[in-house]
């Protein structure tokens, strides 16, 4: 089976609320490097980059125990990333593998 090379998260009433907040990627953790998730021991993991369609990028490692990006920063995270698209039930979040440790992040707009 060909390695996993994106996810979309398609964003619902139910899963709005968190979504602006937090990405969790439990769903789809194989899409990144496993040295990205942090240690057992709560050392941070080696970060990743998603490069936003907003034309900023989110440095960020998964952090182990919630299985979340680290980055929610309202300056350069995943708050401003959710708060900057206005989120809504009916969008999709792409998130595509590009290199290694970078990723392109990117909303797509209920149609």
């Amino acid at each position: 089976m060909p390695p996993k090379l994106s996810h979309d998260i398609q964003l619902t009433d139910e899963n709005l609320w968190f979504l602006e907040r937090y990405l969790n990627v439990f769903d789809f953790l194989e899409l990144f490097p496993l040295d990205a998730v942090s240690n057992s021991d709560g050392a941070p993991g080696i970060p990743i980059r998603l490069h936003t369609d907003l034309g900023f990028v989110i440095e960020s490692d998964v952090d182990r125990s919630k299985m979340q990006l680290r980055n929610r920063s309202k300056l350069h995270g995943w708050t401003r990333f959710t708060s900057e698209h206005n989120l809504q039930a009916g969008d999709t979040i792409r998130i595509e593998k590009t290199a290694d440790r970078d990723f392109s992040l990117s909303l797509i707009r209920k149609t």
